[in-house]
Order: C-alpha cells, then structure tokens, then sequence
C-alpha cells in the first residue's frame, strides 16, 4: 500500500501560479473582492487561491486572466516561461 501523494496545490509549480494570478491582478489595480466580483466568486475565493487553500481550475484561470486586462495565454506564457526556469533549476 503506498502512502498519500502530497498536495499539488502547495507544489512549487502551484506557487509559481499564484504569483502569477496575484501579480497580474495588482498590476491591473484590482481587488480581491473586484476580481471575485468579476469572476462572480467571493474575494474569500479568490484568497483561497492566491493563498494555496483551494486550487483554480482552467475556466476559472480564463475568467481571472480577462477580468484583470490579460489574455488568458499570454498569462499562461508566463506561467510556462517559469515553470520552464524551475525544471532548468532542477526543481521540477
């Protein structure tokens, strides 16, 4: 029997997400209670993931990437270009 895998969501890819989320809505100068507005979410949602207590699935990443001004893949380019650091780190 093998043991339980870890959580994903506190992974050092997950982390590197988050920054990317909160980094791209304070840029926009919006709020947590504005983007959960946005995203018709609550601003405690919204904490919950930026924090790492809840994980943001790919609808929720494409409304949170417009809601800020951002296109959803130019926001995934800049979580691939970090990841990609991470992996030539040798932490991924």
């Amino acid at each position: 029997m093998q043991g339980r895998q870890p959580n994903p969501v506190f992974s050092d890819e997950y982390q590197l997400l988050r920054e990317i989320l909160v980094e791209a809505r304070q840029a926009a100068g919006v709020s947590q209670r504005r983007l959960g507005a946005r995203i018709g979410k609550t601003a405690s949602h919204v904490c919950m993931i930026e924090t790492g207590q809840r994980r943001i699935d790919t609808l929720e990443f494409y409304k949170v990437a417009r809601s800020v001004g951002v296109e959803p893949v130019a926001l995934f380019e800049r979580l691939s270009a970090r990841l990609d650091g991470l992996a030539k780190a040798g932490e991924v």
